[in-house]
């Protein structure tokens, strides 16, 4: 049986003097080899095989046992463990009331899983542009999205980090509207001491394989505020008979998995401030802007470039960007996109065909703004940050973290390379490319 297991550690890194060898894609030795560039997670233990056999004997009572105990551990008021994170998003806005026809606003930026959960609601999505630093929902922006059919605010704690959720809440309790969390990336994410999926009326959050806190397979849980929407939700899955039922498997793994979560976090925080720490010395790369208040869970880590440091500031950011991340590739470093376009300009919303005859983009009763040039800050987002996605999410071990730092520092090292190799490539902006998800 092929197995990802890799065969031999990751050694440790090379000293410092290793930024100064040539770069691995002019020649030089990568940093991090192919056979020791994959990460693992979830850790599967004893724990997990035990805690497996003993709820085959009662699958349901497992279900409602792990919806318990994470739902206290959030500190919501109500759960419901869903089959997806989609799932969880779709009830998350039918328990909180939300109509056929009525209008949802949410970020141009997030998976378009937020987006297609209003959708299946049968509810009209209306995007809105995000702040330039945090990259959520940019509350004034929001505001100005809402119109006479708006009934809620759907932030979404984009790669772990809350959402302006002061700003937004003032907003929603003044205009009158719900406000529901997409908490999808922000396993253990705080807001003023608070876990985000208790922050609103109520939120949904993926718990699928790839998540900072993964159960078996695919999985999600809605949390609800006040028993009426948790209720509500409840009735509209058996009305509908609709199957929205965690598996007891995901369940069961889900339990014993939420037992090493606090650890899981301790890891991916430390490895996130060194590597913080690290990019701060390089001029060219920067961590990702963190507001205080906020605990950010780094289920993505999202890293801006000022070319202007290094003497760049001629060349368009995206020539840059994609420089830099091919250089970084080469070096075992997986630097990423993660997303290319605005949501609103995937073919779901250009084609808003939904359920058939447009159903629920028909019943709009105003404009709706689809454009791409509408979301500026989406945009340039876009075309000035990289990504590393799982490849934070804990345990990576401590030698991992300390390569990337110096693959970071042997990148920004040679702005002679990028130059050459954008000039060369003559890369286009991400989102003159198919919309592409992930």
């Amino acid at each position: 049986m092929r197995t990802d297991f890799p065969k031999d550690p990751l050694p440790f890194p090379e000293s410092p003097t290793a930024v100064t060898k040539e770069l691995a894609h002019l020649g030089g030795p990568p940093l991090i080899d192919k056979d020791h560039r994959r990460t693992l997670s979830p850790m599967i233990t004893k724990e997990d095989v035990l805690q497996m056999l003993m709820a085959a004997k009662s699958p349901e009572l497992i279900v409602d046992q792990f919806t318990g105990e994470y739902v206290t551990y959030v500190g919501a008021n109500f759960g419901l463990a869903t089959a997806s994170g989609t799932a969880s998003l779709h009830l998350a806005l039918v328990g909180a009331g939300i109509e056929p026809g009525e209008e949802v606003v949410l970020p141009a930026f997030t998976f378009i899983a937020t987006a297609q959960a209003v959708v299946a609601a049968k509810a009209v999505p209306v995007f809105a542009d995000i702040d330039q630093r945090t990259y959520n929902l940019d509350p004034a922006a929001a505001e100005r999205a809402i119109g006479p059919r708006t009934k809620a605010l759907m932030p979404v704690h984009g790669h772990g980090l809350s959402a302006d959720i002061a700003a937004l809440r003032e907003i929603s309790e003044r205009r009158g509207l719900k406000l529901i969390e997409d908490a999808s990336h922000a396993h253990s994410a705080k807001w003023r001491g608070a876990i985000c999926g208790s922050l609103g009326d109520a939120a949904g959050q993926s718990l699928m394989a790839d998540k900072n806190f993964p159960v078996g397979g695919e999985g999600g849980i809605a949390f609800f505020r006040d028993a009426s929407s948790y209720d509500r939700a409840q009735r509209f899955v058996e009305d509908n008979g609709i199957d929205y039922r965690m598996s007891w498997i995901a369940a069961a793994f889900g339990s014993s998995q939420l037992r090493r979560l606090p650890y899981y976090d301790e890891i991916r925080a430390r490895n996130a401030a060194y590597l913080s720490r690290e990019l701060n010395t390089t001029g060219l790369f920067k961590p990702p802007y963190i507001p205080d208040g906020c605990v950010h869970s780094f289920n993505m880590f999202r890293i801006g470039l000022d070319p202007t440091s290094v003497g760049l500031e001629d060349l368009p950011i995206w020539q840059v960007k994609s420089a830099a991340q091919e250089l970084l590739v080469a070096e075992g470093v997986p630097a990423r996109e993660w997303q290319n376009q605005p949501i609103p300009c995937h073919l779901p919303f250009k084609n808003r065909l939904g359920f058939g005859r447009g159903t629920p983009f028909r019943m709009a009763e105003r404009s709706l703004d689809y454009a791409r040039e509408s979301f500026p800050n989406v945009l340039q987002m876009l075309e000035s940050t990289i990504v590393l996605c799982r490849e934070l999410r804990s345990p990576i071990e401590y030698e991992r973290i300390q390569t990337y730092a110096l693959a970071f520092k042997k990148v920004a090292a040679r702005p002679d390379a990028i130059r050459k190799l954008a000039r060369e490539c003559n890369y286009k902006r991400p989102y003159d490319s198919a919309a592409r998800l992930g």
